[in-house]
């Protein structure tokens, strides 16, 4: 599968969940409002009569609707993002086969931007500018660093205690394949590492680099 194809099959699926976790957001606040509203403006919990029950009852059910509505707000404010990233023309994503290019293509234009605004006089350009320019420079740079390691990695794919871990440079990725949905505990040690379930590759995977490895590996050689 080609990149810009993966990257439209990713953007088509972000956008269900981000319309998904946007539209439940909206439903649960809704539902704390209706229930807020049935009940009187400053009416206390009548300690002993049969009301009381389902005034607690309410509450309990307000507070965790708006708690939900938040917590789905927040989910759809991160798929808002990563459509954005893709959606954004100046953004390189590492996934992307032609990232090593397009980068250094992206640091000699800015080198070249920044000896250019030298050669004008210091006060027709502020002090801000070049500090927000050497820092792009430099962010460039180590991405570029970092990339680079990648190369090193060799694209491998080994099963340990019945999971399979591969290496994918296409992607960029770290892929664990388990046989069934591990266990809670092991889900929790995964994310705390980095680690995230794709429905896309069905696998929990988290960013290429030697350290994703090492931790795929520990967590994997632990469950026995």
């Amino acid at each position: 599968m080609e990149y810009q194809e993966k990257q439209d099959l990713k953007l088509e699926r972000y956008q269900e969940l981000q319309s998904k976790a946007e539209r439940e957001s909206q439903e649960a606040y809704n539902n704390s409002t209706r229930l807020s509203e049935a009940i009187p403006f400053g009416q206390p919990i009548l300690i002993g009569h049969h009301s009381e029950k389902r005034h607690r009852r309410d509450i309990e059910r307000i507070h965790n609707n708006m708690d939900k509505s938040i917590e789905l707000k927040e989910k759809s404010e991160h798929y808002k993002n990563k459509i954005n990233n893709i959606l954004n023309p100046n953004s390189i994503s590492s996934d992307n086969p032609e990232s090593l290019n397009l980068l250094k293509e992206k640091l000699k234009s800015l080198e070249e931007k920044r000896i250019k605004a030298k050669e004008l006089k210091n006060n027709e350009i502020p002090s801000w500018f070049f500090s927000n320019l050497s820092q792009n420079i430099r962010s460039v740079k180590e991405r570029l660093k970092q990339l680079e390691a990648l190369k090193e990695i060799p694209e491998t794919e080994k099963t340990i205690n019945g999971i399979t871990i591969k290496t994918d440079k296409e992607e960029n990725r770290v892929k664990l394949f388990f046989p069934s949905i591990p266990s809670e505990e092991i889900r929790i040690r995964l994310k705390q590492n980095g680690f995230k379930w794709s429905p896309l590759n069905k696998a929990w995977q988290r960013q290429l680099n030697n350290r994703a490895l090492y931790v795929a590996e520990e967590i994997i050689k632990e469950m026995v």
